[in-house]
Order: structure tokens, then C-alpha cells, then sequence
């Protein structure tokens, strides 16, 4: 069964909001499902959000089995003038990646590497083109024609919290571009 998100938007002060969900965090004893969206590369840049919300305000993730009881403890903590802006499941997370090479063990490895995506991430639109060309064999790296080239790009989705691990992963190898990731687009 997949895991369900929700991405909240609560306003009220950053650094109060932050201490308070870490705090409700360990209360509860909860070591997952609650991200704060600027502390991954996860784009809220949504216009709708950009038009009407105005003023201190912070993007969450949260698990729907969790939800409801972070909504009720935001709700009993009216001192603390937090505020509920926005409160949508989250239907698809996805990055696009795309990567070039032209090195054959950097190409079995960015192949390797695709192979083995996590369960619960699914690869979407991969096109990888792998090709050879005898004529150029012997060239330098930096001549505008190589011997083999192996480049592709493609999409990740799923599980919020696997894509940013894996985005983390494919952002540290030096052969691949990731973007942000995106929500409900």
C-alpha cells in the first residue's frame, strides 16, 4: 500500500513553527513523515501560493496518518498564532535528471544506478541513447567528437520521502543534472 502525503501550508513565525513541529515530533516519537519543503529541493513555488499568501509561512510534508493529529495539536496551540493556509494531498512528487558522459565505467555505473531505484520510486520517460563512433576513437576529452557517448533523461516519481533520497543521490554524482523536485505538477 502506498503512503499517503499531504503538503500543509501554516503560517506564523519560522524559528517558533520549526521548534514546535520538532518538538511535537519527539513527543510523539515520530522519526518520519513530517519535512520541512526548504530543507529538501522540493519546489513551492506554486503561483496560486505566491499570490495569496502573504507573510511568514512554512511548507510542509506530512504523512496522512499523522495529519491528523499534527493538525490538532497546531489547532490547540492557538497562543502560538500558527494558522493553517493550505492543506492538499499530495497526488504526484517527481524530478527530471538528465546526464551525458563519455566514459563506459561512468556509463555502467549511471546504469547501475537506474536499474536499482528504490521500491516505491518509478522511472518515467527514461530515454537513454548510448552511442559509438568508431571514426573518432583516440580523440581527446575535450574535442567536440568522442568515440562513445552514453547520455539520457528521463523522470522519477513516488514516495516524497524516497525521492529525496534518491534526488540527493543522483545530485552527488557529478554526471547527473537533477531538478527540483515537484508537487502535484
Amino acid at each position: 500500500m502506498a503512503v499517503t502525503y499531504h503538503e500543509l501550508v501554516i503560517k506564523g513565525n519560522g524559528k517558533l513553527l520549526r521548534g514546535f513541529i520538532r518538538g511535537y515530533q519527539l513527543g510523539k516519537n515520530i522519526k518520519r513523515g513530517l519535512l520541512f519543503c526548504q530543507d529538501y529541493p522540493i519546489n513551492t513555488h506554486h503561483l496560486r501560493h505566491i499570490l495569496t499568501f502573504r507573510g511568514d509561512h512554512l511548507h510542509i510534508v506530512c504523512r496522512a496518518r499523522i495529519r491528523q493529529g499534527f493538525l490538532t495539536a497546531i489547532e490547540n496551540a492557538s497562543d502560538l498564532e500558527f494558522e493553517v493556509l493550505s492543506d492538499e494531498e499530495i497526488l504526484v512528487a517527481s524530478f527530471e535528471f538528465e546526464f551525458e558522459t563519455f566514459n563506459k565505467k561512468v556509463a555502467s555505473n549511471i546504469k547501475r544506478i537506474l536499474r536499482r531505484i528504490p521500491a516505491g520510486l518509478e522511472l518515467r520517460s527514461y530515454n537513454p541513447e548510448e552511442t559509438t563512433d568508431p571514426d573518432a576513437e583516440g580523440v581527446e576529452i575535450y574535442s567536440p567528437v568522442h568515440d562513445y557517448t552514453f547520455k539520457g533523461k528521463g523522470s522519477v516519481a513516488g514516495d516524497i520521502e524516497k525521492l529525496c533520497a534518491f534526488h540527493t543521490k543522483l545530485d552527488e554524482h557529478e554526471f547527473f543534472e537533477v531538478k527540483d523536485i515537484r508537487l502535484n505538477e
